[in-house]
């Protein structure tokens, strides 16, 4: 039994589904842009940032035995899709399994698929298939940022293909810095640069 429930809102106790654990699936996606340089028939790819995980999975409700409608169910569920009032947003939730499987973030996707009714039209049995993309609140992401940052001076040993312009993009996040690590280098040309030599990156 797989339990989905606000993560901002201590008093809910969440919704209990039932759960194949087999048809859990968690993607994760890292962005690295094609850049074209004049001369190579390959484009460069450049890491730009590593992109939110997320996670799909199908959950199963029934309740062909009792022959109870699942219509409170599943409004339990479309809670986690609606805009909460005071956040102006869904809320952000968590999606447990047992003691090892736990995956937090906002819902992206929500679609329901109905399978068996009574006489009278009552849902008794649901495939909900929900897709979370993992969410972390800012303070959290600070305490774990790498001493390596912006902010600090460091080196680097350059690889094949790497211009100045790249690096900066790479280190700070905008290609337009490079001057900032030519001129740290006693360098004024935004040029290809030998594989295997050491620059000072500068903190900004």
């Amino acid at each position: 039994m797989a339990t989905l429930v606000n993560a901002s809102d201590a008093k809910d106790k969440g919704v209990p589904v039932m759960f194949n654990p087999t048809d859990l699936t968690v993607t994760t996606n890292i962005l690295y842009p094609e850049i074209s340089v004049p001369g190579l028939q390959i484009p460069l790819l450049q890491f730009v940032r590593g992109e939110s995980k997320t996670l799909e999975v199908e959950l199963f409700l029934d309740r062909t035995n009792s022959g109870e409608s699942l219509k409170d169910d599943l409004n339990k569920l479309r809670k986690y899709v609606a805009i909460d009032s005071d956040l102006h947003a869904p809320p952000v939730c968590t999606f447990a399994w047992g003691k090892e499987t736990s995956f937090t973030g906002v819902m992206v996707e929500f679609k329901e698929k109905f399978g068996i009714f009574d006489s009278e039209g009552k849902i008794l049995r649901a495939r909900v298939t929900i897709k979370l993309k993992a969410y972390e609140d800012a303070n959290a992401q600070y305490k774990r940022i790498n001493k390596q940052s912006p902010d600090r001076s460091k080196t680097r040993v350059t690889r094949q293909g790497d211009r100045y312009d790249l690096i900066a993009s790479e280190e700070y996040g905008d290609a337009s810095l490079w001057p900032l690590i030519a001129s740290a280098n006693n360098d004024d040309r935004p040029r290809l640069l030998a594989p295997g030599t050491t620059l000072s990156i500068p903190a900004l």
